[in-house]
């Protein structure tokens, strides 16, 4: 957690606990809140810096009580297989409260952690895939993280800023009517007010990039007229995955979902820094509701909730490290869940910037990670053998 400087004189300390006493009144006078729904009252929780989160109720899986009720450890049906992982067998971890919800501890190589890393950031990131950015930068073909990398090199002049992206005349009514006329989701209006930024600033503001299936968030629907390819190996990643988990089940619910019946159409990558939140939320995006959600955690610790179908249930709080893969399967794909807290300070030392693990490179992207974590999250949109509902859509 981040290193607070303490008091230096009783006057500062009498403030220092007065402070600290309001905060915990406020978090133990639960009627002071608006919303009293369990999920809310634990995102408050962890979201709290002055008293700081009760960790009491985390389940840490890699540092657990085997006597645990709540965990359930299993072996894997099928081997899991990739060059990215480590060779040697796994187990996987369910939750009693949570059916559907599979939790595999990292199996990746340092090695190929840092592969990941690097292609999130400079070559997923580029277009045609689209960012936050690009609605209101008007962000280079190479993709911000080459300009970044020239800025450190020195190859940019020293006062260089990332332009703003220009209102003309193909906007109206707040949106961007510059796409095609069959596109019935315009984009958004760039803002003129954003700050001009040099890239080694403006890459802190990346939130995310989306792949495949472009996505349009002010509808929360996907663009279906905008599909790129996803990247081979990722696609090679997540059914590893998703075979690997193939008649994974416990106490009444089962999976189902056959590995060489998925196909990755759509992921997004999110980039957060510390003190960034993801709120509650259910993915309702994809025509396939079935297919496994695959999410792969890089970077620091956070700690991330999964309850119930509404917010009325006290939802279970994990805590995930660099590498750890969760698995949301059909039981509880319309589950609650979200990310409010990046625990500081917890990077794997084998993602620090002070070595090069033997890769020149390393230094500038170990220095982003120092306080980042990234969140790479995989999806199936349409059923197997859907082609005639892609073409109505």
């Amino acid at each position: 957690m981040e290193n607070i400087m303490p008091p230096t004189s009783r006057r500062q300390q009498k403030i220092l606990e007065r402070q600290k006493q309001e905060a915990t009144n406020r978090k133990q006078k639960t009627s002071s809140y608006v919303n009293q729904a369990p999920f809310r009252y634990a995102e408050r929780n962890f979201k709290s810096r002055v008293p700081p989160p009760d960790y009491s109720k985390v389940v840490d899986l890699h540092h657990y009580d085997s006597k645990d009720p709540r965990i359930v450890k299993i072996s894997l049906p099928n081997k899991l297989v990739s060059p990215f992982f480590r060779e040697q067998d796994y187990s996987a971890y369910l939750l009693n409260d949570i059916p559907g919800l599979i939790i595999i501890q990292n199996p990746f190589t340092d090695k190929a952690q840092r592969h990941f890393i690097r292609e999130c950031l400079k070559v997923y990131s580029q277009a045609p895939n689209t960012s936050n950015l690009d609605t209101h930068y008007t962000i280079p073909t190479e993709g911000l993280w080459n300009f970044y990398e020239q800025e450190n090199r020195g190859d940019l002049g020293h006062d260089y800023c990332v332009p703003r992206k220009q209102v003309n005349n193909s906007t109206k009514n707040g949106y961007d009517s510059s796409s095609s006329e069959s596109d019935e989701k315009p984009d958004p209006l760039p803002v003129e007010t954003v700050p001009l930024l040099p890239p080694s600033q403006l890459i802190y503001k990346m939130r995310w990039v989306t792949l495949g299936y472009q996505y349009h968030w002010p509808t929360k629907t996907y663009h279906f007229d905008r599909r790129y390819d996803v990247p081979q190996e990722v696609d090679g990643l997540t059914r590893a995955v998703v075979t690997a988990i193939e008649g994974v089940g416990h106490n009444g619910w089962k999976n189902t979902y056959r590995g060489s019946d998925y196909r990755t159409e759509a992921g997004v990558v999110n980039y957060y820094q510390y003190r960034d939140t993801l709120m509650g939320h259910v993915d309702r995006s994809e025509l396939n509701m079935q297919a496994p959600l695959v999410s792969i955690s890089y970077g620091n610790d956070c700690i991330y909730l999964i309850g119930g179908t509404t917010r009325e249930t006290e939802p279970v709080p994990l805590r995930l490290h660099s590498g750890d893969i969760i698995i949301m399967t059909e039981p509880c794909r319309r589950c609650f869940h979200g990310v409010p807290l990046i625990i500081e300070n917890t990077l794997p030392s084998y993602l620090s910037p002070d070595k090069n693990h033997g890769e020149d490179d390393w230094e500038l992207y170990g220095r982003y990670m120092s306080t980042s974590r990234i969140n790479l999250n995989l999806r199936q949109v349409y059923p197997l053998n859907a082609d005639q509902e892609k073409e109505e859509n």
